[in-house]
C-alpha cells in the first residue's frame, strides 16, 4: 500500500511539472512579433503578425512547417534558426541586409510590391523604424 501511495505521488508531482512544460507547446499563432534576432544595423521590426492570417498562408513564410495553420498548436522554429548563419551556402542569410540575400527583404518586399496594398512598406524605414 505504502509503495503504491509513494509512486502515485511521484506520478502527480511528475504531471504538476510537466503541465507548464505541456502547456507552453500547444501556442497559438501571436497577434504581433518583434523580429529581432537577425539585426545588423537597423531597428527590430514590429510584424503585425495577425494581419496577414488572411493575406497568405503560414506555409508561405513558415515554409518548413508543412500544414501550419493559424489554429494549429505547432512548435515554430524562429526564422533565426535557420537563417542566421545558415549552414548551407543557398540558405538566405538573415543578417544580410541587402534586398537580394536577406530571406525577409526577399519575400516581404517582394510581397508587398505584389500585393498592390498601398500600407505594405517597401522602404528601410517602413518596417525599421529610426530610433527616437
Amino acid at each position: 500500500m505504502r509503495k503504491s501511495l509513494v509512486v502515485t505521488g511521484i506520478v502527480i508531482a511528475a504531471l504538476v511539472f510537466a503541465m507548464p512544460t505541456l502547456a507552453a507547446t500547444a501556442t497559438e499563432a501571436p497577434e504581433d512579433v518583434v523580429i529581432d534576432q537577425c539585426m545588423a544595423k537597423k531597428s527590430a521590426v514590429n510584424f503585425p503578425h495577425a494581419a496577414h492570417f488572411e493575406l497568405t498562408e503560414c506555409t508561405t513564410c513558415h515554409h518548413t512547417n508543412e500544414g501550419l495553420t493559424a489554429e494549429s498548436d505547432m512548435e515554430v522554429p524562429s526564422c533565426a534558426s535557420c537563417h542566421k548563419d545558415p549552414e548551407a551556402a543557398e540558405t538566405p542569410d538573415c543578417a544580410q541586409m541587402s534586398l537580394s540575400k536577406n530571406p525577409y527583404h526577399v519575400s516581404c518586399v517582394t510581397c508587398h510590391k505584389e500585393s498592390g496594398v498601398e500600407a505594405a512598406p517597401t522602404k528601410c524605414d517602413g518596417c525599421h523604424p529610426k530610433a527616437s
